[in-house]
């Protein structure tokens, strides 16, 4: 979908507003410009001795000055009302598309430049919307009751300035074409500088930690020093609007003007029109009110570049494709999992797991282990569909991944990473955000079940405790309740990547015997790194560089005396 398309998207609904803020701006419009004629006949009639058409002239332009005030409040409140409404609908727009898109196109943004379109992209284009409504608008009912007042008093003058005009609006986007391109990059450098923020917030401890803060501040500082840079040139080029048009727009009043001024001395009517002080006058007003809309344009380019630049970015960003979720729902358990012939890679030029066959039954307790980088984490992205193979088939109960619905497949699985995350909240709504329907009596069983009851009792508001990901909890306290979490959801499947790395030996073995008693008949997956945690799995799935290169329980692939015994072993030297 094209920009102005997207745009036009979120004005279509607010016709009857449009059609409102319309009314009252050409009101306020006429009130405005009537105001110059009036009070050009009150001059003449001066001249003439007619004081009584004089005060009549003089009370119904003050009546005008006064409903134009009012007519100009009603259509700003109007249209500060549809810019509102407009990014309010743009916000919820991205922000459920950051919800809707797949992982894969997600891990391609960086966080801190999406958390920059809610943010600061909104607000450029909220101020571009008002800046920009109010001055198009207001602008081209100027201009049209403009001309007709000013061929009213003298079409030949009228003419000069309507051939004369265009030529700063000319002006004006010789200008504005220079500083767009500059406005773009600075958009960039604005959602570079804004990532290295949040990167080094949600780090700041591991900052720290590694007295990285000098190193830290001098990369924030070059990127900075960057953005100041491309905002100084975009800024100033943009400047360079405002002044080009008033010259152009001055140069053409001072023509008119002296040639008003000619026609005023002449005795005779020039192209039948006879030119007064009070017609002139009013021209002259008018010659300065029909170039007021070309002002106010160049005096909202940068607003108007800023916020094109930001409906850009989040055009391109809703225009991502959402996360694909066709396929039939899982109606039975997972009896079966098969990778059959499978090959997948993050980079197309760099192959990670190539023609992989596996095959995973229901009731068994799974271990994946492997170095780091031999695809372990990946099988897990591929399982949950967070990725989708390049080659080759992924099959739930004898079904291909392509005719299995993502939805209903991740309901039907548990996952407890190593980095667990906690949102601002109550620790009851934390073990309670897989369920959202859990009772109070089935949150505190899942976290008697995870052992964390004990801790949760001893906190100062009991479940009500509010916490947050970097406040509240410790490493090993938060994994226990993101296993509480499972606990609770009672899966088909349960997915642990190292889930208790962070918890003591005595709570680890306690939470191990609920896990198994809570899994039996159901499968499990695990993600060790510790050996010893998984002596008991009734396969072991041994990986190497993409590829099984071993299976089979702990004293079948001891026996063979390969890589699995060479890994285990070297854990005890």
């Amino acid at each position: 979908m094209s920009n102005k398309k997207r745009l036009m998207t979120y004005l279509k609904p607010m016709r009857k507003s449009l059609i409102m803020a319309m009314i009252f701006a050409l009101l306020f419009v006429v009130a405005q410009i009537a105001q110059p004629f009036l009070l050009g006949k009150a001059i003449d009639a001066v001249g003439f001795s007619e004081r009584d058409k004089y005060y009549i002239y003089t009370f119904v332009a003050l009546g005008l000055a006064i409903g134009g005030i009012v007519f100009a409040y009603l259509f700003e409140v109007i249209v500060m009302n549809m810019s509102q409404k407009v990014i309010r609908r743009m916000r919820n727009d991205v922000y459920r598309k950051i919800n809707s898109i797949s992982v894969k196109d997600f891990d391609k943004k960086a966080h801190g430049d999406l958390a920059l379109l809610e943010i600061r992209d909104m607000e450029n284009i909220a101020a571009g919307l008002f800046a920009v409504f109010k001055t198009l608008i207001q602008g081209i009912f100027t201009i049209i009751v403009t001309i007709i007042l000013m061929v009213m008093l003298h079409w030949f003058l009228a003419i000069g300035v309507i051939i004369l005009s265009p030529l700063s609006m000319f002006m004006a986007m010789i200008v504005s074409g220079f500083s767009n391109k500059h406005y773009k990059k600075q958009g960039q450098l604005q959602a570079e500088v804004s990532s290295l923020t949040l990167e080094t917030l949600n780090n700041i401890d591991v900052v720290q930690s590694l007295n990285y803060e000098e190193a830290s501040t001098e990369r924030f500082d070059e990127a900075n020093k960057a953005l100041k840079k491309e905002g100084r040139v975009a800024q100033f080029s943009a400047s360079w609007v405002n002044p080009s048009t008033r010259l152009v727009n001055n140069t053409i009043y001072a023509v008119i003007g002296a040639v008003g001024v000619y026609l005023l001395s002449r005795s005779d009517p020039f192209i039948f029109i006879t030119m007064s002080i009070g017609r002139l006058s009013s021209f002259l007003s008018y010659t300065n009110q029909y170039s007021k809309p070309f002002n106010e344009i160049s005096n909202v380019a940068a607003e108007y570049e800023n916020a094109k630049a930001s409906l850009r970015r989040i055009n391109e960003f809703l225009n991502l494709e959402d996360d694909v979720n066709n396929g039939d729902a899982l109606i039975n358990d997972i009896e079966s999992i098969e990778f059959k012939n499978m090959s997948f890679s993050y980079d197309e030029n760099q192959k990670l797991i190539e023609n992989l066959n596996l095959t995973i039954k229901k009731g068994q307790k799974v271990a994946i282990v492997g170095p780091t980088g031999a695809g372990k984490t990946t099988l897990i992205n591929l399982l949950m569909r967070f990725y989708d193979p390049i080659d080759g088939d992924i099959r739930f109960n004898d079904k291909s991944y392509l005719q299995v619905n993502k939805s209903s497949l991740r309901t039907s699985i548990g996952m407890v990473l190593q980095d667990t995350w906690i949102f601002t909240g109550t620790i009851m709504d934390n073990i309670r955000y897989f369920r959202q329907d859990a009772s109070d009596e089935e949150v505190k069983e899942a976290a008697k079940k995870a052992h964390v009851d004990i801790l949760i009792d001893t906190l100062p508001d009991g479940y009500m405790t509010r916490v947050s990901n970097k406040s509240g909890l410790s490493e090993g306290q938060r994994q226990m309740i993101a296993i509480a979490r499972v606990m609770l959801l009672n899966p088909q499947l349960v997915i642990l990547d190292e889930a208790t790395s962070n918890i003591d030996t005595r709570s680890e073995k306690l939470i191990t015997d609920a896990f198994d008693q809570m899994m039996k008949e159901k499968t499990s997956i695990v993600i060790a790194h510790r050996l010893s945690t998984i002596e008991g799995a009734d396969i072991i799935i041994v990986m190497k560089d993409g590829a099984v290169v071993e299976t089979g329980n702990h004293k079948e692939l001891m026996k063979k005396q390969g890589f699995y015994y060479s890994l285990y072993s070297s854990q005890y030297k």
